[in-house]
């Protein structure tokens, strides 16, 4: 995971979101309809297309974005329709981190807590953090399982393609922007790539 930096909802959000979720809202009960659907493409390219969670590229097309609620709908009913509670997830992400409380927000998240060890491409711990924030970056890890197969795979196709010279670092950065934050801060390249 790496920092997300939160953006400004969208001009008509209030009208195509907040207010008509509104109606959901008194009845404790009352059925939360999917009005957050509404600007699910509007989050989608608010943050460039990139998982909060896993940090990869969701490609257009595939129904493979979602809105995740960082506080869940049943827990937080006040913030079902609004925006700052609104994080772009693939639905994978989204699936695991269901309900959770615990999983950090990655607008808090800040770069390095997180590091990918390159020879396995997992993600691990940053050195030196303090134990709380490692005991929390950990069990991040652990619940959203970013260790899984398929996110593995995924890590090694980006970085073997980046390794042959068929994508640019360029891509890397827009498709994968976490792998790229760790081969610069790795020394693998340059900043300035």
């Amino acid at each position: 995971m790496i920092h997300v930096e939160p953006q400004p909802e969208p001009s008509d959000f209030d009208s195509k979101v907040r207010q008509p979720g509104q109606s959901d809202l008194p009845s404790p009960e009352g059925e939360l309809r999917p009005h957050w659907q509404h600007c699910a493409l509007q989050l989608w390219h608010a943050y460039r297309g990139i998982c909060a969670y896993s940090s990869l590229y969701i490609p257009r097309g595939t129904g493979a974005r979602s809105v995740d609620h960082l506080l869940p709908k049943s827990k937080h009913r006040d913030l079902t329709y609004e925006w700052s509670n609104y994080r772009l997830a693939c639905v994978r992400m989204n699936a695991r981190k269901n309900a959770l409380e615990s999983v950090l927000d990655p607008f808090e998240v800040q770069d390095g807590w997180f590091a990918l060890e390159l020879s396995t491409l997992q993600v691990i711990p940053a050195e030196g953090l303090p134990a709380d924030l490692r005991q929390r970056v950990e069990e991040t890890i652990e619940l959203l399982d970013l260790n899984d197969g398929e996110f593995i795979q995924a890590r090694t196709e980006y970085y073997e393609v980046f390794r042959s010279g068929e994508m640019p670092f360029s891509l890397i950065r827009k498709y994968f922007p976490f792998l790229a934050k760790e081969l610069i801060r790795q020394g693998v390249v340059r900043e300035s790539t």
